[in-house]
């Protein structure tokens, strides 16, 4: 084994490391040593871990002890102290409980969801010492040899080494939407995902000198917009920030100056303050999303966004595709149709060639392997693999000509109407039709040859999932929407979706047959099935319905999902599928069971829900709280209220009561905006305990209470 050893300063090339480090450049078959893994592991020119989504165990701690309340707390009772009323300090005893029950929340669910993070991770296969091993891809070192698949997300950048077929789709990194084939020499860069065949690249960067890694890692799927939850409540803390303060200085110099002495002005403008903040509130909030999470988790769903557990929440539009959600993913062919005199006991030996020329890796290549399992003995000259927008796969086997495999309308655009007809009829019946096509040109792009005739249909059947029809039922109760988005043939799609329950399934459209610059906001409403979508059409379906004002979900587990799972509110991927819808996605449901996505929008709401709750009791507490310091401040009245009072009608209040509708199994659909929601419910409370706080302490004249 040669291996050539080069000290490069050529930043392209060497941008990871120091100038005096040793490159490696092995043959794409054989790959680093062992020794060599190990010393660049030692010198940690290896990849880094992904972020998880939990905090570390010292962040949990400390973000949980120093909060803005809890040094509010502890500063009022220094000033508690300091006047010798020690008692009144027993608040503290609630701040100890709920920072301690938050830290060990959080550390139970961090734990829960770091070991689901773990079974969840993507591994990556390089070639070591000659064989294809998998890793982590932190195990990934300087100069290894990646192996690349349709599917695949780059995790780091690199060269390409040997390229069969390989398109890449950089359209997350420079939002450019056409596929850019990869030879050897080209460069890949994290973030972008490989959309059709399969070769090999040389890691060049590792970690944080990766492209995706220096753009803030903008090929994993962050939200443009922010959780209307998480704002509302830093609002809440902005405004709480700016008043409390201000007005507890104000009360305590009213206080003082009606000569009720240093003690008395303390007490009461410390139980004034203690009243306005809503310490339970961030602290159950965070546990609440926290615990949300965990229980997902116990679900084998992987969240690897919080806020978005409130988006799905909200959710009145899901999108899903037919693989994977309605039907299971198997494919079986049922039918092998000669056409165009086409002699049909040549076909499947084509099919056995072009299926060992291609090795494309999805169930439709599956099937055709079982169903032909003849053995291949053309040598393959050129090979265009299938990619999502090409819709068709083909190769040139030299004086045999050429053979295509695809759908037919790509193949042969003007189908012959008898052929059309029966394709048609299948395609009716919910089967899924593919053409084998023959050219004696052979082909050099991937562009169809002029002389491609049609030369078999081969029909295939897809699963149905038994908990199908279940699963639409539940969300049809629910209000929410279900838009079926395939790249299979409308007809198809929408047989196999009546068959399976879903309402509406027969208004379909063929997207293949809509313009690019077409406005889709009118066609997104008027259909329930979507065929021969492409994943830049899909990405505009998504965007046409946020436009029409819906919170749109969207599932999908192909790397044709990417797009659409990126731009969508929240977007939900099949741990069986490509390694980039995963990193899109915000949930990963890990047993790639779509039925498990009722759990997942049943805990949203309910984490949603009942937080709303909690913080329309809090801020009952808060709105009272503040309005009475401001009325005690013209009043010429001494607070009503010291600190030791005030501990045990907080606890029996809100703090119990608030705990227990945090887990209450609340799964109604949130409606309104979550501002107005609580305070529509807690400002009229806070009003009556205003008023009923006066009149106990004789301040509203008897005429007036009647």
């Amino acid at each position: 084994m040669e291996i050539r050893k080069h000290k490069r300063r050529d930043q392209d090339r060497n941008r990871n490391a120091e100038p005096n480090v040793v490159r490696y450049f092995s043959d794409y078959k054989i790959g680093l040593t062992a020794e060599q893994v190990a010393e660049r592991m030692h010198s940690r020119l290896h990849n880094s871990a992904p972020k998880t989504l939990t905090r570390s165990v010292s962040q949990i701690i400390l973000g949980n002890i120093f909060t803005l309340f809890n040094i509010l707390n502890i500063v009022l009772a220094v000033f508690i102290v300091a006047v010798g009323h020690w008692a009144n300090t027993i608040f503290l005893l609630v701040v100890v409980c709920n920072t301690v029950i938050g830290i060990v929340q959080e550390l139970r669910a961090k734990r829960t969801i770091d070991n689901l993070s773990i079974i969840a991770r993507t591994r990556v296969t390089v070639i070591r010492d000659g064989n294809a091993v998998e890793v982590d891809q932190e195990e990934l070192v300087l100069d290894d040899i990646l192996r690349l698949k349709a599917g695949d997300q780059v995790c780091v950048d690199g060269e390409i080494v040997y390229s069969e077929g390989l398109e890449a789709d950089e359209s997350l990194l420079t939002g450019e939407s056409d596929t850019i084939q990869k030879a050897a020499g080209s460069k890949v860069m994290s973030g972008s995902f490989i959309t059709a065949g399969n070769g090999c690249m040389r890691v060049l960067a590792v970690g944080s000198n990766g492209y995706a890694a220096k753009l803030a890692l903008e090929a994993k799927q962050e939200k443009k917009q922010k959780s209307e939850l998480i704002n509302t409540l830093n609002n809440i803390i902005r405004i709480l920030t700016v008043v409390i303060i201000p007005v507890g200085g104000i009360l305590f110099y009213a206080q003082f100056e009606k000569h009720v002495g240093l003690s008395a002005a303390v007490l009461g403008t410390s139980a004034a303050m203690l009243g306005m903040i809503p310490e339970g509130l961030i602290f159950l909030t965070s546990i609440t999303l926290a615990v949300g999470a965990m229980n997902l988790a116990r679900r084998k769903t992987l969240v690897q966004s919080l806020p978005c557990i409130e988006t799905l929440a909200r959710a009145d539009v899901l999108c899903l595709d037919k693989t994977g959600t309605i039907t299971d993913g198997s494919l079986k062919v049922v039918d092998l149709l000669p056409v165009n005199g086409y002699p049909g006991e040549q076909a499947p030996q084509a099919i056995a060639e072009l299926m060992n020329a291609l090795r494309d890796e999805n169930p439709t290549a599956e099937a055709l392997r079982t169903a032909f399992p003849e053995k291949p003995t053309w040598p393959c000259t050129h090979a265009v693999h299938f990619s999502s927008r090409r819709k068709w796969s083909g190769a040139s086997f030299g004086e045999k000509g050429s053979y295509l495999l695809g759908a037919p309308e790509f193949l042969s655009p003007h189908l012959d109407p008898s052929l059309a007809k029966r394709i048609a009829f299948h395609t009716k019946q919910g089967f899924r039709v593919i053409c084998l096509a023959y050219a004696k040109t052979p082909m050099e792009t991937d562009t169809v040859p002029a002389d491609t005739r049609l030369c078999a249909l081969i029909i295939l059947s897809d699963t149905i999932r038994k908990d199908a029809s279940q699963t639409f039922r539940y969300f049809a109760e629910q209000g929410v929407t279900i838009k079926v988005i395939s790249g299979d043939n409308a007809a198809t799609v929408s047989n196999i979706a009546a068959r399976a329950g879903l309402k509406h399934a027969e208004r379909y459209i063929d997207m293949s047959r809509i313009a690019d610059e077409t406005d889709l906001c009118g066609i997104v409403e008027e259909n329930t099935v979507f065929g021969r979508v492409s994943p830049y059409q899909k990405r505009k379906l998504i965007q046409a319905l946020q436009k029409n004002g819906h919170t749109a979900c969207m599932t999908g587990d192909g790397v044709n999902d990417v797009l659409a799972l990126k731009e969508a509110d929240c977007g939900v991927a099949m741990s069986g599928g490509a390694d980039a819808a995963r990193s899109a996605a915000d949930f990963v449901l890990l047993q790639s069971n779509f039925s498990a996505m009722v759990e997942v929008l049943k805990e949203g709401r309910r984490v949603i829900n009942n937080i709303e709750q909690v913080a329309s009791l809090y801020l009952v507490k808060t709105i009272y709280s503040t309005i009475l310091s401001i009325l005690f401040t013209f009043l010429p009245f001494v607070f009503p209220f010291a600190p030791l009072q005030l501990t045990p009608v907080n606890l029996l209040a809100v703090g119990i009561p608030s705990l227990v509708l945090a887990l209450l199994p609340n799964y109604k659909r949130p409606h309104g905006k979550f501002a107005a929601n609580i305070l529509e419910n807690s400002f009229p409370a806070a009003i009556i305990v205003v008023c009923n706080i006066l009149i106990s302490e004789g301040l509203i004249p008897r005429r007036l209470r009647r």
